[in-house]
């Protein structure tokens, strides 16, 4: 607060304490009361592929200083933090947004949150009760997040399993005197959020992701059962002398193990690329944000190209299957 309370009391005899009237100690009191007791609290969490550039962070403060001076706080009351996380722990703090729009945008470093928090106080319109709020807004990037995960996580977790991981990309939390004045805050940042432009989420990979598992299971499985149908349905027991079983056996192993090995391959590597699509979400501020949004570009890319690759394997092996016999009865006969 910035309003300074001049002592109107005299002081004791030694000159020492103050001697406060009894409206001065009630003053004291509450305000006391009010600073130490526990806030009720309100939050929201998103996560929406919002995309965030320095404009839209810069909206977002815009929108909340506005809230803040409709709730009419006491002159000078408003404390602002800026902190810009990035990645291995690295953070900067600033104390207006002006110094924020001033950092070096040429960091090589990516963004993993923006988190702004303000603090005023107020009082009531009608009671005249001393009201205080803080209101933390965090952004966060989740293609940074998942950059971070794979750099931490063991070996044996794949980039596929960890593109699964549905991270937070926005959250506010206002405590609060007033409901009704926190739940504005609520408002105000569900408004940005919807208003922020969004990476499009393809309907169908939504779906091929829940069973991705499925599909690389029972491809594989149908591929066999195709080879084994054409084979024995093709086959001549007439034609097979008792010399050529041996080499039918020999060959037709072969050939199953080599069709198989090779759908199962060409289905995992399906799976593995479907599930390694990522719906972007990112904030960009810096240099470094904009190197990593293109490196997770380039993999959807890849990812798109060896699902169609894997697809394309997978139904030639059950083309092939329907050939194997004659491929077999052909290896018998240079024989």
């Amino acid at each position: 607060m910035s309003d300074v309370i001049e002592v109107q009391g005299g002081y004791d005899e030694d000159g020492d304490m103050p001697v406060l009237n009894d409206a001065e100690l009630d003053l004291y009191f509450r305000m006391h009361k009010k600073v130490n007791e526990r806030s009720q609290e309100i939050s929201k969490t998103y996560k929406n592929n919002i995309l965030v550039e320095i404009e839209d962070v810069e909206e977002v403060h815009n929108k909340a200083v506005q809230c803040i001076r409709s709730a009419r706080p006491y002159r000078d009351s408003i404390i602002m933090e800026l902190v810009v996380s990035h990645h291995e722990g690295e953070a900067e703090r600033f104390k207006s947004f002006e110094d924020f729009k001033c950092h070096n945008l040429t960091s090589p470093s990516p963004t993993t949150e923006v988190r702004i928090t303000y603090k005023f106080s107020s009082s009531d319109s009608v009671s005249g009760d001393l009201e205080a709020y803080k209101v933390t807004i965090s952004i966060r990037s989740r293609i940074a997040d998942l950059t971070q995960f794979e750099k931490e996580a063991p070996p044996f977790i794949s980039s596929a399993i960890l593109s699964n991981i549905v991270t937070r990309t926005a959250k506010i939390n206002v405590e609060y005197s007033d409901y009704v004045k926190a739940r504005h805050f609520v408002a105000m940042f569900d408004e940005w959020v919807k208003g922020c432009d969004e990476s499009p989420e393809v309907k169908f990979i939504v779906h091929l992701k829940r069973i991705s598992h499925l599909i690389s299971r029972f491809s594989h499985l149908l591929v066999i059962a195709l080879l084994g149908f054409f084979v024995s349905n093709a086959i001549e027991v007439e034609t097979v002398s008792g010399n050529e079983v041996l080499k039918f056996i020999v060959l037709y192993g072969s050939v199953f193990y080599v069709v198989s090995s090779l759908a199962d391959l060409c289905f995992k590597k399906l799976e593995v690329s479907i599930d390694s699509y990522l719906s972007l979400s990112y904030l960009k501020i810096n240099k470094g944000d904009a190197k990593i949004i293109k490196s997770f570009k380039n993999r959807n890319t890849r990812s798109i190209f060896w699902s169609v690759v894997g697809l394309l394997g997978g139904v030639s092996m059950a083309v092939a299957s329907s050939a194997a016999y004659d491929l077999i009865k052909y290896f018998i006969s240079v024989d």
